[in-house]
């Protein structure tokens, strides 16, 4: 009797687990930029779930407090659960102290490979005038931003230091939404955004111009490409038609880093390896994508841009791609570069090496 009333505990238990709602993490508040993109996703996600999809709001340390948590703990015990992350987490994993998670230690449901954008007043000349501008939120953009305003200068990363020094009016402390605001003030000479957050900025914002977009992750060559939406707009194309040449030295080598990891994890949602529900979601997401209505409804979001997904093992092998740009040069530059010009406090990792 006790053997069959285990034997029917257990299959209680396995049926319950089938069929119970998928609990989602993330590391942010409701309303934030994130949550505007991820909203809209979930959406359209539900109409192809039997399950619902329930949001557990773990915001602090810019995500960090949420896949620390992940990674030690919730992907152990919640077998209905998903977490996302976004560039932020991505890049913070290269340099940033205290950061335990490591995507590659969980399997993608899918990643949405986009872009950010990188707006300029249209009377700031890049070559000739000095830039003020800060932004928390935009690491990788501010990298190529000094690179389009400084040039390759002699290749060497100490080299920026000096230009950023004599042209680079830094404000310290800003988020994206406050740093927007003081752009709209004539404060700053540039402003930035993802796709979500780009097409609203662009219909309040009357002086401003697309200056360069970092470009979309080409899993076909493992770089930033072309961005469709923005056709010759990104980074490369435009510093070439600046400077008369194409983006080379150590402080490339650096900022590509930075802003790969931030740009191809950008928007991504995760399970723990070995999930069987993984099969669930992977299969929602995939008829969702599939679907006319919900594609129509996610590009609106956009701002009518469309981008890729990588999904399931696609998006495993973006993250196995990315991290093959960590070279100890790159690494350590970049961790220099953010240390001397932002002051942030970043740290040299040996461990994030590429093996």
């Amino acid at each position: 009797m006790k053997k069959m009333l285990t034997l029917v505990a257990v299959m209680l238990f396995t049926a319950t687990s089938a069929f119970a709602d998928f609990t989602i993490y993330a590391g942010t508040k409701p309303g934030s930029g994130f949550d505007q993109w991820m909203q809209p996703v979930l959406k359209e996600l539900r109409k192809f779930l039997d399950e619902d999809i329930t949001v557990k709001y773990m915001p602090g340390a810019r995500g960090r407090t949420m896949l620390n948590k992940w990674e030690n703990e919730l992907r152990f015990e919640d077998p209905n659960g998903l977490a996302v992350s976004g560039g932020t987490q991505g890049s913070n994993w290269l340099y940033i102290n205290k950061v335990e998670y490591d995507f590659e230690n969980y399997d993608a449901v899918g990643i949405q490979l986009m872009d950010i954008m990188v707006g300029k007043r249209k009377s700031w000349n890049p070559k000739t005038d000095n830039l003020t501008w800060g932004n928390e939120s935009g690491l990788g953009d501010t990298m190529g931003t000094i690179m389009l305003f400084c040039g390759n200068l002699d290749g060497k990363i100490e080299s920026y230091k000096k230009c950023t020094d004599e042209r680079l009016n830094l404000v310290k402390g800003m988020k994206d939404g406050p740093a927007t605001m003081a752009y709209m003030r004539g404060e700053m000479d540039i402003f930035r955004g993802n796709p979500t957050a780009w097409a609203k900025k662009m219909s309040k914002i009357k002086d401003g111009e697309l200056w360069f977009t970092q470009g979309v992750y080409d899993r076909s060559t493992g770089k930033a490409g072309d961005n469709p939406n923005h056709p010759g707009m990104h980074f490369d194309a435009v510093f070439e038609r600046t400077w008369g040449e194409a983006p080379k030295g150590e402080m490339y080598d650096a900022y590509r880093l930075a802003q790969t990891f931030n740009d191809a994890l950008q928007k991504s949602i995760w399970i723990q390896k070995g999930n069987p529900k993984k099969a669930i979601i992977v299969d929602a997401l995939r008829k969702m994508l599939a679907d006319p209505e919900s594609q129509a409804a996610l590009k609106k979001v956009n701002g009518g841009a469309e981008y890729d997904w990588a999904i399931a093992e696609e998006g495993d092998k973006v993250v196995k791609q990315i991290k093959k740009l960590a070279t100890e040069q790159a690494l350590k530059d970049t961790v220099w570069i953010i240390k001397a010009v932002f002051d942030y406090d970043v740290v040299y990792n040996p461990d994030r090496i590429s093996k």
